[in-house]
């Protein structure tokens, strides 16, 4: 009896310890692929709020429709302007010479972005896009548009991540 316990008590410990080690190590490796997820969806609701910016910048208003927002970084283009001579000086002819570069340009200068995956929400296995609405509120007698992006079916429940406001100009995501 005492060898099978010599032989049986160091497997239980060794089990057991096993399973304190894992109910802690667990939760912990949770919030890290949880803390990696959500970091990629505030990547993408960001490259979404830099786009927006761009369109309303062109357009006056925000897209109601990633439709319209991809189609208008394909294919508007922004004005640059550059001037020579200078303004301070009234003997100095200016020139203003403009040319344009395509509004994903302007929107994103230096890196690059798939816009095609712009509507999606990153690591969703059912490949769900974020919900966008976009309208113009009146603010002390004068219409200010608004946008609001949220992702329909959060990885984190607790959290739902959320850019920007349709009912007052509020253009920050609920994770600043």
């Amino acid at each position: 009896m005492e060898k099978a316990l010599r032989i049986i008590l160091p497997i239980v410990i060794i089990g057991l310890a096993y399973l304190l080690f894992e109910s802690i190590a667990k939760p912990i490796r949770e919030q890290k692929k949880i803390e990696m997820i959500e970091s990629q969806i505030i990547e993408r609701l960001e490259d979404i709020k830099s786009a927006q910016f761009a369109y309303r910048d062109l357009n006056g208003k925000f897209a109601s429709s990633f439709d319209s927002l991809i189609y208008s970084m394909r294919n508007q283009d922004w004005p640059v302007i550059k001037v020579t001579g200078d303004p301070e000086d009234s003997t100095s002819v200016m020139s203003y010479d403009t040319s344009y570069i395509k509004l994903v340009k302007y929107a994103f200068p230096s890196k690059e972005v798939k816009l095609d995956s712009l509507p999606y929400v990153p690591f969703n296995k059912d490949g769900a896009k974020f919900d966008l609405e976009a309208s113009v509120i009146e603010v002390n007698g004068t219409n200010v548009p608004v946008f609001q992006v949220q992702d329909p079916d959060p990885y984190n429940p607790k959290r739902a991540l959320t850019l920007g406001d349709i009912t007052q100009p509020v253009y920050s995501g609920n994770w600043e």
